[in-house]
């Protein structure tokens, strides 16, 4: 039996199908149609039996042809090849309806900044938008209940009219500002709202300007901050009443030395005193001139633990009970070790003994650890001793004093807090309280 020369490439045919398009699928399909009739022509009805047909069948599976055409197939790369043109289809319709979205959003400014206007609406704060001349264009809910006004009100309205009049002219300082450098400026006035008496408000404003850094418009944020300022006023009267406390129970505390040791009632006042104003004559600040004032009543606190016996003993003391009148300095420091200062009160009272040279007490510390605060106290310290009678024997006065410091000045006591002594004494006639 002949076997058709046209079915041997069968499946070679429909095996390329896959990169054909859909008319050249088609065409394949007639082809191999076409191919199946031949087959059947070539092989009559009445021809040879079922051998014939076996032997015909097996010929040609030796000549690698399907033993059976396969149309599924075809019908699947049919329908691969559709579904990849619905597929090109429907990408291109969604690339055309995002350019259009596109282009409706853009030609749309006011539908873009939808969300931004929601924020703008809801912020908590005030916010005003201006033109370069503060007219008002726009602004938020917010501004509108600030200023006691219907919102709609505020537009067209300069926003100096809502600026209480005396503070005008630091309103205008804000503005020249923002308009000159085009940088966000801040600022505080007092806004007069359309009922009520005046309040003050924090003010940030930004301008922005053209391609030729002209002012276009302004944008303002601001924020009322009576409750801040009531807050703060709480938190000072607060703080001056802990401050008047706290110097209660320094007073205290220093009239507890004088009451253990009468004779030397007022020194811990005296020279802090004394100490103040040479401090003030160095430049301290007011901070650490209120510091030197405490070091100053507390630096003998320690004499508290010293025997009565031995603080108003006559005469001249033994090298035991000398001993025990140093320790004041270290019972001292740990008597006030646990309170925080916000000076260095510890240091002060530990040192104001110590000297230059070495030659003092507690530590036997030199110039450069003793701190400037301490230096301040041992002048002082020694001109109030010298200049009031003690249990040991009479006052040797200012002049006895005053010769003393200037004689041992850079050795045992500070050159530059001996000078500014001298000319306490001397020039500007301090004298003790």
């Amino acid at each position: 039996m002949r076997t058709p020369p046209e079915t041997i490439n069968l499946e070679i045919h429909e095996g390329s199908v896959i990169s054909q398009d859909r008319q050249v699928t088609h065409a394949s399909n007639r082809e191999d149609e076409n191919r199946r009739q031949s087959f059947e022509v070539a092989s009559p009805a009445a021809g040879p039996g079922p051998t014939d047909m076996t032997a015909a069948m097996k010929a040609a599976a030796g000549a690698d042809l399907p033993t059976k055409p396969r149309p599924c197939l075809t019908r699947v790369l049919q329908d691969i090849s559709a579904s990849l043109g619905d597929l090109q289809a429907a990408v291109r319709e969604a690339e055309l309806q995002g350019e259009h979205d596109r282009a409706a959003a853009e030609s749309d400014p006011v539908a873009a900044d939808r969300g931004y206007q929601a924020l703008f609406d809801l912020a908590p704060d005030a916010y005003l938008v201006t033109d370069a001349q503060t007219i008002i264009a726009d602004s938020n809910q917010a501004a509108g209940a600030m200023l006691k006004v219907n919102r709609g009100f505020l537009k067209g309205k300069p926003l100096t009219d809502f600026v209480a009049e005396a503070d005008r002219p630091a309103f205008q300082a804000i503005l020249i500002q923002a308009r000159g450098g085009g940088e966000k400026r801040f600022g505080e006035f007092r806004l007069q709202p359309g009922e009520g008496a005046p309040f003050a408000v924090s003010v940030n404003v930004n301008a922005q300007t053209d391609h030729q850094d002209q002012p276009v418009r302004m944008l303002w944020l601001l924020r009322d901050v009576r409750e801040g300022k009531a807050e703060e006023g709480r938190l000072k009267t607060l703080l001056s009443r802990l401050k008047s406390s706290f110097h209660g129970i320094v007073d205290a505390v220093a009239k507890a030395v004088e009451i253990k040791d009468p004779q030397t009632a007022g020194h811990q006042r005296r020279v802090a005193q004394l100490a103040v104003a040479i401090a003030r004559e160095m430049d301290f600040s007011l901070h650490r001139l209120e510091g030197i004032r405490v070091a100053g009543l507390l630096h003998d606190i320690g004499k508290i633990a010293i025997p009565s016996e031995i603080l108003t003993k006559p005469g001249e003391l033994n090298n035991l009970e000398c001993e025990f009148i140093k320790s004041h300095c270290q019972v001292g420091f740990d008597l006030l070790k646990n309170i925080d200062f916000p000076w260095p009160v510890l240091q002060a009272v530990l040192q104001h003994h110590e000297r230059l040279d070495g030659s003092g007490y507690p530590a036997g510390l030199a110039e450069p650890d003793i701190i400037l605060e301490a230096r301040i106290l041992g002048v002082a310290d020694v001109m109030e001793a010298m200049s009031c009678a003690r249990s040991y024997g009479p006052a040797q006065g200012i002049e006895q004093a005053l010769k003393e410091i200037h004689q041992e000045s850079g050795i045992l006591y500070d050159p530059e807090v001996v000078d500014i002594c001298l000319k306490l004494f001397v020039e500007k006639g301090f004298s003790f309280n």
